[in-house]
């Protein structure tokens, strides 16, 4: 996973030439370009669990882990 790109186009923004409405687009833009793997994945597992099915969270979590998507501790939930 990348290091925190969307505080860093933030900060760089503030320091920047950009207008509140051009960082904000940056910042939308970044939060996508984040989420959509992670909707990639889930909506693979989705599909293939209505498909083929034998699937459980687990394997959910397991794929996001193995995208190097690290998932909060249960126990601490």
């Amino acid at each position: 996973m990348p290091d925190k790109p969307a505080r860093t186009a933030a900060y760089n923004a503030l320091k920047g030439d950009l207008n509140r409405y051009e960082a904000n687009m940056l910042l939308n833009n970044l939060a996508h370009e984040a989420v959509n793997p992670v909707m990639k994945i889930v909506t693979g597992y989705v599909i293939e669990s209505n498909d083929v099915g034998g699937l459980d969270c687990n394997d959910l979590a397991d794929r996001l882990r193995a995208a190097g998507y690290e998932l909060p501790d249960g126990e601490d939930d």
